[in-house]
């Protein structure tokens, strides 16, 4: 479970500047905006796993529970999480933002 507040700055933009953080909070935000995207393709590809690059089909899968926790999970390595306190955040694009 990933609370998105632990890697937002008092502005809600991304704090760690490098490193792992900063890999897992970038993939963790590309969950969110592609989750939170409803006027999307079915055919977009969700965020690439931030553990299993380099495998064939690594584009995770997302969604959203009854709960409002956004939801992932990679085909190819199994990994999968849950991220909390999406709402209102720069990524969060559930009230009509365009999609690309």
């Amino acid at each position: 479970m990933i609370d998105t507040r632990h890697y937002l700055d008092e502005k809600g933009d991304i704090e760690p500047k490098k490193g792992p953080a900063r890999k897992l909070a970038d993939f963790t935000t590309a969950v969110i905006a592609h989750a939170s995207d409803f006027n999307r393709s079915e055919s977009t590809h969700g965020p690439v796993c931030f553990k299993c690059r380099k495998r064939d089909n690594h584009h995770v899968d997302t969604g959203m529970t009854d709960d409002d926790a956004v939801v992932w999970h990679c085909p190819a390595c199994g990994t999968e999480g849950r991220v909390s306190n999406w709402r209102g955040t720069l990524w969060d694009f559930s009230h009509g933002m365009l999609s690309n």
